[in-house]
């Protein structure tokens, strides 16, 4: 009875551990099941401590921690599964000289060179049944290590490509209504186009990135002008303001102020999988009193308007929280350096 119950055990795990590797690597959107779980409980208790101690460098090294988790956790699903359906049977594995059948400990250790290849050869699979069994596990092992593996190279590239646009993007102004004012030309915002030609393609991008690399989203960056969904929430907002309250002929083209809307809604709806639901927290402030002081002519959006982005700057506020900012800081500077001058800070 043991023997059925471990061999069932074992192909289960298998599947599980197949499916969430192939599945978190080429899938085009989120992660596996434990990969999922996995990484969501994680950032949750790193999050918890840097609430607990007080200081955000506690959520730095998650990023890496959650991708050493989920390499770890394909290897032992596959190592634990291929481990039981060895202990399904007595003359599974056997010493390659004395052909005595091998115990717990070493069926464990031989199918962990056989994933890995290593190939000892102090053991061997007892029968041609187990030797063909063997030689399929060694062979995929090799595929599915190597494509894990593989996986977590282009996310290092995309954390630097996403750096690269929070800079670009902080350095368009420390706050909505910088954004906004830093390119007011006395009569119109025409030119925001020039910061907005080519931004919707990034933003876009880093959407689709998120999608198929989940795990993007738990580097974290304690520093503000590269801490993109801090940078881009600002940018949103902007956006906001430009699209209720400026006038349709002196906000900047549709053709460049659209495309990139649009980006930003694909980026948000790219969160939806690992980003809390928003409904129990409230919409934050829409705050606009700078451009009025600036005398800049404004008018009253409609009340049904403001209602349909309610939704959206919730989002938007819980998944400043979730990666651990706060709503208020979207309009803090983003630029501290005693490298430059300070009037442009």
């Amino acid at each position: 009875m043991d023997e059925v119950l471990y061999f069932i055990l074992g192909i289960l795990l298998i599947c599980l551990g197949v499916y969430d590797l192939l599945y978190t690597t080429f899938a085009p959107r989120g992660a596996g099941p434990v990969s999922g779980l996995g990484s969501t409980f994680i950032w949750r208790i790193f999050l918890g401590l840097s609430k607990l101690f007080k200081t955000r460098k506690a959520l730095a090294g998650a990023g890496i921690i959650i991708i050493m988790f989920t390499i770890l956790s394909w290897v032992v699903m596959l190592w634990a599964g291929h481990s039981l359906i060895y202990l399904a049977d007595g003359d599974a594995v056997v010493a390659s000289t004395t052909e005595v059948p091998a115990n717990a400990i070493d069926r464990i250790y031989f199918t962990g060179y056989t994933l890995s290849t290593l190939g000892n050869g102090d053991f061997k699979g007892g029968t041609n049944v187990w030797r063909v069994y063997t030689a399929f596990i060694s062979f995929s092992g090799l595929i599915l290590i190597t494509i894990a593996i593989s996986y977590m190279v282009p996310i290092l590239s995309a954390v630097t490509e996403r750096r690269s646009l929070s800079i670009r993007i902080a350095s368009i102004g420390d706050s909505p209504q910088l954004m906004l004012l830093n390119s007011w030309n006395g009569e119109d915002f025409k030119g925001l186009e020039q910061h907005f030609d080519g931004l919707a393609l990034e933003v876009a991008k880093q959407g689709q990135l998120h999608l198929a690399y989940p795990l993007l989203h738990y580097f974290y960056h304690s520093e503000k002008s590269v801490a993109l969904l801090l940078n881009l929430a600002s940018l949103d907002e902007a956006l906001s303001i430009l699209l209720l309250y400026v006038p349709e002929d002196l906000r900047p083209s549709n053709q460049s102020l659209l495309p990139l809307r649009r980006a930003i809604t694909t980026f948000l709806e790219s969160l939806t999988v690992i980003t809390p639901s928003p409904k129990s927290l409230e919409e934050p402030y829409l705050a606009i009193k700078q451009l009025e002081e600036a005398n800049i002519p404004l008018q009253l959006p409609e009340a049904s308007c403001l209602d349909q982005l309610c939704k959206r700057r919730k989002f938007l506020n819980a998944m400043l929280q979730y990666v651990g900012w706060e709503w208020e800081e979207i309009a803090n500077p983003k630029f501290i350096t005693d490298l430059d001058l300070r009037e442009i800070h």
